[in-house]
């Protein structure tokens, strides 16, 4: 019984210790990686676009998604607030289309687009219980978006390319998980709005679902 007595206050003392070096101020690094997807891409859009322009259109196909992946150097000011610089990949989202019956020469088009960039935002953040805290963020990226358009016919093949850099506004949350005064798991989705090429492949916003691992420095 004595024994009992003195573990059970140490034991509530180290969580407690716990809680307060996972949530104390100071650098941390983040490493993550999920699924990107486009919002609002239509592929009959697409098509009826090719369509319009000549194309006799057989087959097509839009693929949305991607991995999206990234790292983190951040800075935690107090228990409810953060900053963070991080880059991240977006990944690419690209349309085929072809006429394999085109007559007198095989007929295709393609069409890709790729985002990545500097990301800076910062986090507003809530402890729930000794190792779990929630977070939202909001913030700015600097994307550098290249675009990409081939048209094949026959043994002729037409490029056409452009590379943007502009601004975007982006918005999450999250959750995470504290393993240990150094280690963390977290689970979060962002938003990236009107990322794009206007001159190949228009904007659309970007959703991120991603898992990461951190780690404290402090």
């Amino acid at each position: 019984m004595k024994f009992a007595r003195i573990v059970s206050p140490l034991l509530v003392c180290a969580g407690l210790g716990l809680a307060a070096s996972a949530n104390a101020e100071g650098w941390y690094v983040v490493v993550f990686g999920g699924e990107s997807s486009a919002e609002g891409l239509d592929q009959d859009e697409l098509d009826s676009a090719l369509v319009n322009a000549g194309f006799d259109l057989q087959a097509s196909s839009l693929d949305d998604s991607d991995t999206g992946f990234g790292a983190t150097l951040g800075y935690r000011v107090n228990e409810n607030f953060a900053t963070e610089l991080s880059y991240v990949d977006l990944g690419e989202v690209s349309y085929d289309a072809s006429n394999e019956q085109a007559n007198p020469a095989n007929e295709s088009f393609a069409l890709s687009s790729s985002a990545a960039g500097p990301v800076f935002s910062l986090l507003g953040i809530l402890p729930v219980g000794e190792r779990f805290e929630v977070y939202g963020r909001a913030g700015l990226a600097l994307m550098d978006v290249d675009g990409e358009a081939a048209a094949t016919i026959g043994d002729v093949v037409t490029r056409d390319s452009a590379s943007t850099t502009r601004s975007n506004f982006m918005f999450g949350a999250g959750g995470q998980f504290n393993i240990s005064e150094r280690f963390g798991i977290q689970l979060e989705w962002d938003r990236y709005v009107e990322v794009g090429s206007e001159d190949i492949t228009g904007e659309s916003d970007i959703d991120l679902f991603a898992l990461g691992l951190r780690y404290n420095f402090d």
